[in-house]
């Protein structure tokens, strides 16, 4: 690399690291930006359905406004944690918050779009609901619990994990392909 690469690059990522640039100005703002998206939204819901004296749709907004709220926050909260708290039992209580916050989401949902649908059409939606709470948890307890083991050195044998020195990789197993680099 030449002096004058050194100079541009070094020069790049001194103007990506200060605060007035553009794109780190917009993903700052993105936050608030998607809550006051997500407020005026469940808002202008509630109004319509007060207007036309739906109580129930009135519960339901109001009930995943404050899940989403509160579903940023635990995983903000989780992502802030160390790689052994996260593994720890807050982390782990805290995942089952995530997880059991979502999947009542996805029930209210369900069924809430189920009553204006046919009985075929609303077993397809339970259906749906039902595969991706099962994915979920199989993602947050499952396969998180592997790979902690692996990243971990655990004694025990799980089947993603042979020995203490095995190495779990991500990728191979998110195409179903099971193999362990052994150091």
């Amino acid at each position: 690399m030449t002096t004058q690469e050194a100079i541009n690059v070094y020069s790049s990522q001194l103007l990506l690291s200060n605060m007035h640039h553009p794109y780190k100005m917009v993903q700052s703002m993105l936050p608030f930006l998607c809550s006051l998206n997500l407020t005026i939204t469940c808002g202008t819901t509630i109004y319509r359905a007060y207007n036309k004296n739906d109580i129930p749709m009135i519960m339901f907004v109001i009930f995943v406004y404050f899940g989403s709220i509160l579903l940023d926050y635990w995983s903000n909260l989780y992502h802030k944690l160390s790689l052994p708290d996260q593994y720890s039992s807050k982390g782990r209580n805290i995942k089952i918050g995530i997880w059991v916050l979502l999947s009542s989401i996805m029930l209210g949902f369900a069924c809430e779009f189920s009553t204006f649908m046919s009985f075929n059409e609303s077993l397809c939606i339970f259906g749906i609901m039902i595969i991706g709470n099962s994915l979920v948890f199989y993602v947050y307890f499952v396969w998180e619990g592997c790979k902690s083991c692996c990243s971990k050195g655990c004694s025990i044998h799980y089947s993603c994990c042979i020995g203490k020195n095995a190495q779990y990789n991500e990728y191979e197993s998110l195409l179903g392909v099971k193999s362990l680099d052994i150091v």
